[in-house]
């Protein structure tokens, strides 16, 4: 059934008139149609709205600007031109006559588009308004991070303090064995006499100037925990300068530094695992290209050279590029925050770290999830919060942004350049 029609088309095309000859004049291209359904906190646009449409220059957005009834009910915006939608709406035209403009950061797919609605009072205020979003790919394109000058010396740093905490670092225990289960209390006492205090230390998480990081928890071993629930579990602790070992009830998918699946990281009967198995490599010549490609910052090659695709939003974002004009503010925040996450990262080892993910789940009898949460891009505070997620459809592994409200991610042990691996 086709949609019912605008009785009053003619009159908003009379209307936008003044705005398309002024955008002609821009030589920005505009049409006037029937728009794209769309809602906000207000509910949704009447069915065959018509209006004004310009398309984003490359990619699936579009601006909408149609002609409204509108009367105030709150205060209007510092902008004389602009204010914030403290109105009610009629789109019969009936009473004083302003423009709705919506931004729409994808194309409609038969259900209305999520896109609040601002009213503007002039022709000069709707094209200020296009203008802006017309062009803001490249005007509020991010530069991306240069690569650091003395990384070489950080790392050089890092390195020393690793193998000094390795050398002479002891790991203190203040474990409560009540914390465990009896069943599991004979197993917990093996743990801590397997535990290879070197190379706890030498593999603990640091900080940029090489100390140990103050907020870490590494979680080394579960005792009779269920994958998702909270369970006790031995982890290992920065307290003012020195590792400590405890019991701690920890949700076990939530722990960025989980350690259970890689023992020669923490266990002195882990020591004869191969480089195959630690870093997913025979030797940190096989994939120094990648990591030079890295710490060059050359993201975008590193990864493909390591067969590793990204998704459209994160390709933009390593160009410095903003994926929306919503949410053009935080570019700069995510570009910053994906180069500083990637240049650390091993992407030649995503797919062992995404199969093991997946076999942890095949084990607790979970169903299989298509894509693990790797870290999240910061900037915004709210419960859904923008990630990277890794997935593996066809067996190629691919870099997607997400928006997630979960803690679960996978341990950063199985992506991560590792410690040992020099270069």
């Amino acid at each position: 059934m086709s949609a019912p029609l605008d009785r009053h088309r003619d009159q908003r095309q009379r209307l936008l008139a003044g705005v398309v000859e002024r955008l002609r004049r821009l030589g920005i291209p505009v049409s006037f149609g029937q728009l794209t359904p769309y809602r906000d906190f207000y509910g949704q646009v009447p069915d065959g709205l018509t209006g004004l449409v310009v398309d984003e220059p490359s990619g699936p957005g579009s601006m909408q600007v149609t002609v409204v009834a509108a009367h105030r009910t709150g205060e209007s915006s510092t902008d004389p031109h602009l204010w914030v939608r403290d109105v009610d709406l009629e789109y019969d035209l009936v009473g004083d006559v302003y423009f709705e403009v919506t931004t729409l950061d994808e194309s409609g797919d038969g259900d209305a588009v999520w896109a609040p609605r601002q009213l503007v009072g002039t022709e000069e205020g709707v094209v200020d308004a296009i203008r802006l979003w017309h062009s803001y790919r490249d005007t509020l394109r991010a530069t991306p991070p240069p690569p650091d000058p003395r990384l070489a010396a950080r790392r050089a740093k890092l390195h020393a303090a690793r193998v000094a905490a390795a050398e002479t670092g002891r790991v203190r225990f203040a474990v409560d064995e009540s914390a465990v289960p009896a069943v599991h209390r004979p197993g917990l006492a093996v743990d801590l006499t397997d535990l290879d205090h070197a190379q706890v230390g030498f593999h603990f998480p640091r900080d940029r100037n090489g100390r140990f990081s103050r907020s870490a928890v590494v979680a080394l071993t579960g005792y009779g925990t269920v994958l998702g629930r909270r369970g006790p579990w031995l982890v290992v602790r920065n307290d003012g300068g020195e590792l400590v070992a405890r019991v701690e009830a920890l949700i076990d998918v939530n722990q960025d530094h989980r350690w259970d699946r890689l023992p020669w990281l923490w266990r002195s009967s882990g020591q004869a695992a191969t480089p195959e198995q630690r870093w997913q490599a025979p030797s940190a010549e096989q994939v120094r290209p990648i990591t030079d490609l890295l710490d060059q910052h050359a993201i975008a090659d590193a990864l493909t050279l390591s067969g590793v695709e990204v998704d459209p939003d994160l390709g933009a974002l390593l160009d410095g590029f903003p994926i929306s004009y919503t949410s053009a503010r935080y570019t700069e925040t995510w570009v910053r925050s994906l180069y500083a996450q990637l240049a650390g990262s091993a992407p030649w080892r995503f797919a062992d770290g995404f199969r093991a993910w997946q076999d942890e789940r095949r084990e607790a009898g979970r169903s299989p999830q298509y894509e693990v949460a790797l870290f999240g891009l910061k900037g915004l505070n709210q419960q859904s919060r923008p990630m990277v997620a890794l997935s593996a459809p066809h067996g190629v592994c691919r870099l997607t942004m997400i928006w997630s409200a979960s803690n679960a991610r996978l341990p950063r042990a199985l992506w991560e350049r590792p410690a040992d691996l020099l270069g």
